[in-house]
């Protein structure tokens, strides 16, 4: 019996030592997590910092390049206007000419029809002398 009492002795040893290390093993297997928990958390207040800065540096060249933009539409506006204003200006003064024109036209017409029908008849003419001119040369030239 004593033998068996010895046994069971170094049995309960053997487990007893068994849970102590498995113990050992949880507490280490926690103590680990928490620190990669940390870890983990510093990680991201770090990337959330950086995101956060990065996301402010955009919205600094976001609000310049809106303002720019705004600029140019203000600038493109004052443009569009001043051309509008040209264009006005130029369709009255065109039709300011336009009737001026008509009322020379009007005057001017009659004399101006009838030097150049006078100039058509003179060339008509010219070209007929000098076609005979020509006819002549040549029965000349062949004789």
């Amino acid at each position: 019996m004593t033998t068996d009492t010895a046994v069971l002795e170094g049995a309960l040893t053997v487990m007893a030592i068994s849970m102590v290390i498995q113990t050992l093993l949880c507490i280490a297997a926690a103590v680990a997590g928490f620190i990669a928990w940390r870890r983990t958390t510093a990680a991201l207040a770090e990337a959330k910092a950086k995101a956060e800065a990065q996301v402010a540096e955009l919205r600094v060249y976001l609000d310049r390049l809106t303002a720019t933009l705004d600029e140019t539409s203000r600038a493109l506006r004052r443009g569009q206007n001043a051309v509008d204003n040209v264009m006005t200006d130029v369709r009255d003064a065109m039709g300011t000419v336009r009737s001026s024109v008509g009322t020379v036209a009007s005057v001017v017409t009659a004399p101006r029809a009838a030097l150049a029908v006078g100039l058509w008849q003179g060339l008509q003419y010219w070209r007929k002398r000098r076609a005979a001119q020509r006819v002549a040369e040549a029965a000349t030239s062949e004789l």
